[in-house]
């Protein structure tokens, strides 16, 4: 009887032993799974911070990229600009000295006084004109600069030499003026700055 029983009691801790061992075994091997879960979460976290620092990282170089590229866009346009506000003050400066020059020479005189006709031929109604002149005119200038006026207005034409004038020529009727003298090309400074302006960019171009 008691060899059975014996028998009965080694099965059960065999049994118990084996319990045990599978347990065990499977908490070894879940621990494993879990450890190269873990280890595998980590890896790919590492991957995923390096991969944002890279990004990061670039992202930055970027931007430092563009503020450069806009401090050097800006320093360029203020280099430009400080370079256009000279030519033009030099133009400004040297206008009145070449169109005075311009009036000295007989044909570019008569070019701008035919210039100053036609325009005022297109604005001021026919009737009588009056020429307001810079003084020094030779009279066959005079006397062809009336005829051309009369022609144009289609009545007599009187002329007025002005000494407040130092070059160019305007036409008055009743009071309306259409002015070609120095003093009245340069009056409009916006429009000679757009028109230097135009012509540096002009030369600009062709060089």
């Amino acid at each position: 009887m008691s060899e059975v029983l014996d028998l009965q009691v080694y099965a059960l801790l065999a049994r118990m032993h084996e319990a045990r061992d599978t347990g065990c075994r499977a908490l070894r091997e879940a621990a494993a799974e879990q450890a190269r879960q873990v280890v595998a979460e980590a890896r790919r976290r590492a991957r995923q911070r390096v991969k944002d620092a890279v990004i990061e990282k670039r992202r930055r170089v970027q931007e430092h990229c563009r503020r450069v590229r806009v401090e050097i866009e800006t320093r360029r346009r203020e280099r430009l600009f400080a370079e256009l506000g000279r030519q033009l003050a030099e133009g400004l400066g040297a206008l009145p000295g070449v169109l005075g020059a311009r009036w000295a020479r007989e044909a570019e005189r008569r070019a701008w006084c035919r210039h100053v006709l036609d325009g005022a031929a297109q604005v001021l109604k026919p009737g009588h004109w009056t020429l307001l002149v810079a003084p020094g005119l030779p009279r066959d200038e005079v006397a062809g600069l009336v005829a051309a006026a009369a022609e144009l207005s289609g009545q007599e034409v009187g002329i007025e030499e002005r000494a407040d004038l130092v070059a160019g020529l305007a036409v008055v009727r009743e009071g309306a003026r259409y002015d070609g003298t120095l003093v009245g090309l340069l009056s409009d400074r916006n429009a000679v700055q757009s028109a230097l302006l135009a012509e540096i960019a002009a030369l600009e171009h062709e060089s």
